[in-house]
């Protein structure tokens, strides 16, 4: 096993107490003092290795989506693949048994608030969304064979768009984690209502296209 970087360790370690920032203060307490406060270094140090603030948010949507990942792939492995699916939508609520969700809902609302004043940032996570959806699509396609691929990836998106706004009541409204179960059965009677009338109106050519 080989040795840990500890120019990586330090950049992990600043991640991790900008996350805190964002999830106890959001973006009104959010800044290189802030950062370097609660992560125990000189703001010289946090701007050695980020930048510029947009840097810091840009890398910090990563390191969570990788947090994120991880935890996926250790819960497909498990599950095996017939119930892949079900195990995608079920983590993405905070319905799987024995896989719960990072304790971060505040960081990613404020990076969504940050996004629209950082078009680096705002790149960042529609890239992450956009592959989260593309991967919902597959497996949609393998669950459900008899959905075409428009429907799939249709479908996708709205997953990904019912998901993160759910998680905003819920992060930054004030809104249950009890309303997950809501939204979920919410998700399978959509798909249950594109299998049983696909919609035949005109669809965009990608739905996770910003410009279409």
């Amino acid at each position: 096993m080989g040795a840990s970087d500890p120019s990586q360790d330090k950049k992990t370690h600043i991640l991790q107490a900008t996350t805190k920032i964002l999830n106890e203060k959001g973006l009104q307490g959010f800044s290189f003092e802030s950062v370097a406060n609660e992560a125990g270094l000189s703001r010289q140090l946090i701007r050695y290795y980020f930048s510029d603030l947009d840097m810091l948010m840009a890398e910090l949507s990563d390191y969570l989506g990788n947090v994120y990942r991880e935890l996926i792939v250790s819960g497909i492995v498990d599950v095996g693949e017939v119930e892949r699916l079900r195990f995608f939508l079920d983590f993405l609520f905070d319905l799987a048994d024995g896989y719960s969700m990072p304790a971060n809902l505040e960081a990613y609302d404020a990076m969504v608030a940050y996004s629209v004043g950082s078009e680096q940032v705002k790149d960042r996570l529609c890239a992450q969304y956009e592959t989260l959806g593309q991967v919902i699509s597959q497996e949609l396609a393998i669950a459900h064979p008899e959905l075409d691929s428009p429907s799939c990836e249709e479908l996708s998106f709205l997953f990904v768009s019912m998901m993160h706004a759910h998680w905003s009541f819920v992060a930054s409204l004030g809104y249950s984690r009890e309303h997950s179960q809501v939204v979920r059965k919410a998700i399978d009677r959509l798909v249950e209502s594109y299998i049983k009338d696909s919609p035949q109106s005109p669809r965009m050519k990608n739905p996770w296209s910003q410009n279409s």
